[in-house]
């Protein structure tokens, strides 16, 4: 892989990328995906709202414009890329909060093929990471995900904050100046008629399978977990707001932008 300037979509179709390696970050949208492969469909128990309501829905959006910028196009109802190999298909209702995902069972062909399909993703991000830690020494990854405003309130958290940054895995006293900066940027995020604040481990504890692949990869890597509330969109209908998106897309952008020069 050369230091100029990839794009594209994975072959295998589980993800999209446009990387120029020219900084130290790679931003990240694992959940932004929405597609089930033609052969999985007739499978499903959940139609696309379903499926929707449990993605990270504009993610995608958010980061895409960005100089290092790693996406999915699968839905995390194909296979979860922030849950280990073995966790990783929704195959029982524990695996899907609770849900059905699907009526028939996919066959050992198809697990196969989706399990393939999580593979090459993790296997492009540790060659990409490699690239930038020759490079410069470090790697960030702004590891963005959204969540719902409703389920969190039905587990009786009145405010959910805006942003939260999930640090249960980060090594504090080696990465305290960089959290620290990384709560302030998302601070001074402005949005239209929402007031933004932003918690530390307060809704999510950023335990998940993605920042303890990479933070176990080396210790010069940096995850950071940042969950959006879906402000942005009506989550039960799917439909996003496109003033308010874009203002969460110009906040987050500059303050990863800021946040790369600072360190």
């Amino acid at each position: 892989m050369s230091d100029t300037m990839i794009q594209g979509t994975d072959p295998l179709g589980g993800f999209a990328y446009h990387l120029d390696f020219s900084l130290p970050f790679i931003a990240t949208a694992i959940h932004a995906g929405h597609h089930v492969r033609e052969e999985l469909r007739p499978l499903m128990a959940l139609d696309s709202n379903q499926r929707q309501f449990e993605e990270d829905t504009g993610t995608e959006l958010m980061i895409k414009t960005l100089c290092n910028a790693v996406w999915a196009l699968e839905s995390r109802s194909v296979y979860d890329l922030n849950r280990s190999r073995e966790l990783a298909l929704p195959l029982t209702p524990e695996r899907f909060w609770g849900t059905q995902v699907y009526k028939t069972s996919p066959t050992p062909e198809m697990n196969q093929k989706s399990l393939k399909s999580y593979e090459s993703f993790y296997k492009f991000m540790e060659t990409c990471i490699a690239r930038i830690l020759d490079r410069f020494g470090i790697c960030i990854i702004y590891d963005i995900h959204s969540y719902n405003i409703s389920r969190q309130k039905e587990k009786g958290i009145v405010s959910p904050p805006v942003f939260n940054l999930g640090t249960a895995l980060l090594d504090k006293s080696k990465w305290k100046q960089a959290i620290s900066l990384w709560l302030e940027q998302l601070g001074n995020i402005s949005l239209p008629g929402i007031k933004t604040d932003v918690a530390e481990n307060h809704v999510f504890s950023g335990k998940a399978e993605f920042c303890r692949r990479l933070c176990n990869m080396d210790d010069r890597i940096l995850v950071l977990p940042t969950e959006v509330s879906k402000v942005y969109m009506d989550e039960k209908k799917g439909i996003v707001y496109p003033d308010v998106i874009a203002a969460v897309k110009n906040g987050l952008q500059n303050a990863i932008l800021s946040h790369v020069q600072l360190l």
